[in-house]
């Protein structure tokens, strides 16, 4: 007897899983993320110090001006804390406070710059300007925690 031409074969189940599909979805993923990746680092290109947090000197505490939203100006610094003083007095007292860093430990000074959220920014750049020409290097801003975010 003739077998059916309309009759099928009967084969085994294949049980393996296909993971072609699988491969194509990665693939473009993969293309994706080449894609987008280059586009997530954006804004100015600022070589960053290399130094540890580590290596700051325990002994040495930064020496913290302060800006009050009416232009007044307050250092503290060692064992004075929040003296008030004018521009040229902050200048002369930064230079002293650089030579004697400088003389004591061979590291440069470190300042906190404490502003008022409300100032100008004209006004902390006038003070910035003030701290480059007592010599300071190292300056860093002083912020408060963010605050929440409410829904």
């Amino acid at each position: 007897m003739k077998p059916s031409p309309f009759s099928r074969k009967k084969t085994t189940l294949n049980s393996e899983m296909n993971v072609v599909p699988y491969i194509d979805v990665m693939l473009v993923l993969l293309v994706i993320f080449m894609v987008t990746a280059p586009m997530l680092t954006t804004g100015v290109e600022v070589d960053l110090p290399k130094e540890q947090a580590a290596s700051m000197s325990q002994n040495q505490l930064p020496v913290i001006v302060s800006l009050t939203d009416n232009g007044e100006i307050f250092i503290s610094y060692e064992n004075n804390m929040d003296v008030p003083v004018s521009e040229p007095e902050l200048i002369d007292t930064l230079s002293n406070l650089q030579i004697q860093s400088n003389a004591e430990t061979g590291q440069p000074l470190q300042i906190m710059i404490n502003a008022d959220q409300n100032n100008q920014y004209g006004a902390i750049v006038a003070l910035m300007a003030n701290l480059q020409q007592a010599g300071i290097q190292k300056v860093g801003l002083l912020t408060g925690p963010p605050l929440p975010v409410t829904p």
